[in-house]
């Protein structure tokens, strides 16, 4: 066995916790091989000896499948750990959504896709990122504040028909304008993700702000995010954006699952003909400008619109748009 199929065998072990390896996070050192002896060092940091074990075992393992004997040794280097920058480990699956622009839907997107994960069986929670203008809350229909457990120091995220819900929405005045510059507003987002009590769940859903700014390269410095959707309507402009957009996300490192055009088309009520207010766009042609695949054409529907206001999508469930949505989700979680 030599140096590099030794690291390809550690590419397939998974971090406790997370979706991605041991390689995908740097941890592994030096690889050091003596006869029949691999001496692999890793930086561990401030990992809990329960996940050092895990580790330690499966590497033994898999290099014993291979009629080697692994000898693991450790180093803490300065820095994060892993344990201090990666938050929300109790979800399985972490999706972001993002959007070029303001306008095209994306916070209603993220809603319809968590109520379409869980009516699929799912557990989902969903993190308002948008610290200007935090609009998931009223979409849920969620008003409370959140509560805290003070034996834990954690922030309870509110629930509702089985979604749990983190927003700045819940912890300060809904009323009042934020108005933070770039700091306060990545300590805002670190500190929700870091003292939220979340559950087990198998999906997060994480509704992003408009554009390329501190909240997305917050998320991306803080959590290990799985996939991403982006969302945009079929017009030029709004797609020349988001080409933007995708590249960006791929020079920092976050993998762009798909593409959602919304409002795609409009079905009218008394004939059933659809009409197309940004033109009609072969989801083919912007797979091959975004270089993503598309995911789904959803369709205006008022009524959605509407229920969005009143915090009552479930009313909706029914719709043509929630139909396109639960073959949306389907995808997502082949993640």
């Amino acid at each position: 066995m030599n140096k590099n199929e030794a690291m390809r065998i550690l590419s397939t072990i998974r971090y406790p916790g997370y979706s991605k390896t041991l390689t995908d996070f740097k941890i592994v050192k030096s690889i050091e091989i003596k006869d029949n002896i691999i001496e692999v060092l890793l930086n561990l940091g401030a990992a809990d000896s329960n996940k050092r074990q895990i580790i330690f075992d499966e590497i033994k393992a898999k290099f014993e499948e291979k009629g080697a004997k692994a000898k693991i040794s450790t180093v803490q280097e300065k820095g994060s750990t892993i344990e201090q920058k990666h938050y929300v480990q109790s979800a399985k699956k972490r999706i972001a959504i993002l959007s070029a622009k303001g306008g095209v839907g994306k916070s209603t997107f993220s809603v319809a896709l968590t109520i379409a994960l869980k009516k699929r069986g799912h557990s989902v929670g969903i993190f308002d990122a948008d610290m200007h203008g935090p609009d998931v809350p009223r979409m849920l229909g969620v008003s409370e504040r959140a509560g805290t457990n003070e034996e834990k120091n954690k922030i309870i995220p509110n629930e509702k028909d089985g979604i749990f819900s983190m927003s700045l929405g819940y912890v300060v005045d809904p009323e009042t304008p934020v108005i933070w510059k770039g700091a306060m507003v990545t300590k805002a987002i670190v500190e929700l993700l870091q003292f939220t009590d979340w559950p087990e769940m198998d999906f997060f859903i994480i509704d992003l702000p408009p554009g390329t700014g501190d909240a997305a390269l917050t998320i991306k410095q803080n959590m290990d995010v799985d996939g991403a959707v982006i969302v945009t309507t079929p017009n030029r402009l709004a797609i020349a954006d988001a080409m933007r957009t995708v590249g960006f996300f791929e020079q920092v490192g976050v993998k762009i699952t798909g593409f959602v055009e919304n409002m795609g088309y409009f079905v009218c009520n008394k004939c059933g003909g659809k009409s197309y207010p940004f033109g009609k766009t072969d989801p083919k042609y912007i797979e091959g400008l975004l270089r993503v695949p598309s995911l789904g054409v959803i369709p205006f529907d008022p009524k959605v619109e509407e229920a969005a206001d009143d915090g009552n999508l479930m009313s909706v469930i029914d719709t043509e748009f929630f139909n396109i949505m639960d073959s949306i989700a389907e995808k997502i979680e082949k993640i």
